[in-house]
Parts: structure tokens; sequence; C-alpha cells
């Protein structure tokens, strides 16, 4: 049974930054490895990339899966990257338009929302078709991910809010809600305050909103196994452990190294955005970046995305006491798509998927 709760989820903290009662540590610290590539592909058979998703999501037999946001499909791969199955575009039971984000139980279903269908899809372990569920719209929101939880017909869902665009008091919001598939019913919720956009506005008319960079906020990561959610708020340092009643059940304290933006990344962004768009995200920026960006969890070890600048992307992976155990350099401009024992999955640009080897220490 699901409770009418309305919970604000935001841990104690001083503005946007992180307190200085503790010094920063510096990345040169840490262990450094540099993960060597197995192979990239930009197509398979006569499937040629357009503008791949953004995560990836290895299935128990060990295929890859991820989506491209243009063609649109989700494709499978073998770790050889050939072809194992496509899921392809329409409306129909099992196909897509737009999914790009991969959840995966502990028996390995993988929970993914078609945001054009309007619809969360659960393929099982080898990417069969299991069921469809479309929840009612939920206030101003779009889902951004589910998970599963320990109750029977129960999910947590991650979704977004666009309230922010239509009233210039509020903040950027994700919101955690319970929703029970049998019933069709949604339950108790929690806020967490989320990375803010910079709205943009023409002849004073609201345009859109831009991500500001290097903003704080909270990001989140699944524990399949236990079935709960890790939520880290970037202007603190800890990372809690949340179940789908929202009950902490436990805290990790992580000191993760952070800088000012420097000239050099203004300058950067400036020339990379419009001039109306810049003059909005300018005001906005922090003075000193988010220690990290994004967050993923792989078997007790959290693979944090660092603000440092570099000439790589820096990951940092923290074990279950917070502390550092390396500093994982991939190359610069990819993104991170998954993490699993064998490799890590690495988005090199639009239409390069790549394998990279995931190092032992």
């Amino acid at each position: 049974m699901f409770f009418g709760v309305h919970d604000e989820f935001m841990m104690s903290s001083c503005g946007d930054e992180i307190p200085d009662d503790q010094s920063t540590p510096d990345i040169d610290d840490f262990i450094a490895v540099n993960p060597k590539l197995i192979h990239s592909i930009d197509h398979t058979r006569d499937l040629f990339f357009s503008h791949l998703g953004y995560e990836s999501v290895v299935l128990n037999n060990g295929d890859v899966a991820f989506g491209d946001r243009e063609i649109p499909a989700i494709v499978i791969i073998n770790e050889e990257g050939e072809l194992q199955k496509e899921i392809s575009s329409g409306r129909g039971p099992g196909e897509i338009l737009d999914a790009y984000r991969f959840t995966k139980d502990a028996d390995g279903n993988v929970y993914t929302y078609d945001q054009d269908n309007d619809k969360l899809i659960i393929y099982d372990k080898e990417f069969n078709l299991l069921r469809e569920v479309i929840p009612p719209n939920y206030e101003s929101t779009t889902m951004l991910k589910a998970y599963k939880t320990g109750q029977e017909n129960e999910l947590l869902l991650e979704l977004t809010s666009f309230e922010y665009l239509r009233d210039e008091s509020k903040d950027r919001e994700n919101i955690l809600i319970q929703y029970n598939t049998e019933t069709e019913t949604y339950g108790g919720e929690k806020i967490l305050k989320a990375q803010p956009y910079a709205r943009l506005y023409v002849d004073g008319s609201p345009a859109g909103a831009s991500l500001v960079p290097y903003s704080y906020g909270n990001i989140t990561a699944y524990h399949p196994r236990n079935q709960t959610l890790f939520i880290y708020d970037t202007a603190t340092d800890l990372i809690a452990e949340i179940n789908a009643s929202f009950d902490t059940v436990r805290t990790v304290s992580v000191n993760l190294p952070s800088e000012p933006i420097s000239s050099a990344e203004r300058d950067s962004m400036q020339n990379s955005y419009i001039d109306l768009r810049w003059d909005a995200i300018k005001e906005l920026l922090p003075d000193i970046k988010a220690p990290a960006d994004k967050m993923m969890y792989h078997k007790g070890e959290f693979w944090l995305k660092s603000n440092i600048e570099a000439d790589t992307e820096v990951w940092l992976v923290a074990d279950m006491e917070g502390v550092i155990d390396r500093v994982v350099h991939l190359p610069k401009e990819s993104m991170l798509t998954h993490v699993s024992d064998k490799h890590l999955g690495v988005r090199l640009d639009d239409v390069t998927f790549a394998l990279f080897t995931n190092p032992e220490l």
C-alpha cells in the first residue's frame, strides 16, 4: 500500500557550494588508469548509427543494448560488435520512437521509457517484450527512469518537472514517485532539487532552456540487488541510499576534488552558445564547480563523473566507504554509458559506440 506523502529531499548545505570544512583532494593523489580500446563501431550490418543515446546496458548473456535516437532503434550487439537483435521504430507493442535510458533489475529485465510513445517498456533478460506500462499523466512531468522495488506490482518512477518553464518562481525539480501497475495509481513522492536550467526568452516570450554547466543538484544510481536508489546531492558530501518508502538505509560520505571554473572554460562555453543563451547561462554559473554531474553504481563501487578540467573525461571510482580507489581516464568528449565486469561502454561521438577494458587494480 502507498501512503500519500509529499517530501522534499535536499541534504543540508550552505548555498551552492560544498562546505569548506575539509580539505579538497587533488586528482593526482589517486591511482590513474587508462582503459584500452577493445573495439569501436559506427554501424552494424546495414544499420549506420545517426545519433546514439547516452546509456547502454549489458544483458545477462553478455550482449550490449543501446539506443539510436534518430534512426530510431534499440540495437543489441554481442561483445564482438555483431548485431544480435534490433528493436525497430513504430508504435506497436515493443516498438520504440525515442528510448535511450535503461535500468536493469536483479533478474536481468530491462526498463526503458519511450517519451514519444509515452510508454514504459519492460523487456526480459533476452530483450523480448515482457509488458508495456502507460502511467497516467502526472502534473507537468515526463518520466526519466523506472526502478523495480521489493513490492509486487510497485515501481519507483523518476520524473522531471517542466513547471519551472511556466513559473519563474519555481526551481527545476525531479520527482521520485511510487506507482502501482495493477491499480494504475500513484503513491507517495519525494522531490529532488535538480541541476538548474537557464530559461531563454526572446522578445519577452519563453523560447526554451539550457542546462547550466557545472551546476549543483541531485544525481541518482540504482542498486538492483537491494532494489534501492542512491542519491547524491552534489552540494553536499553525502550519498544517501533510500528504499521505495523513501527511508534512508545508509549514507556514504565522499570527498571529491573540485575547482573554480577557469577562464578558458568560460570562453569555450561562450563560443558554444548563441549570445542570448549565453547571457542566460552565465548569470547562473557557480563559482566553484559541482564535484560530479553523473553517477553510476556497479557491484559495490560508485563511478562519479568529475568536473575537473583535464585532457580526458575523468571518472572517480569510490568504494562503499566513500574512499576513492582510482581515477579512470576516458577520451575527451566521450560519455561512459555502462560499467560491467568485463568492459566499459563508451559513446565516443554521435555515431561511434565503443567497448573499453575495465582494468582491475
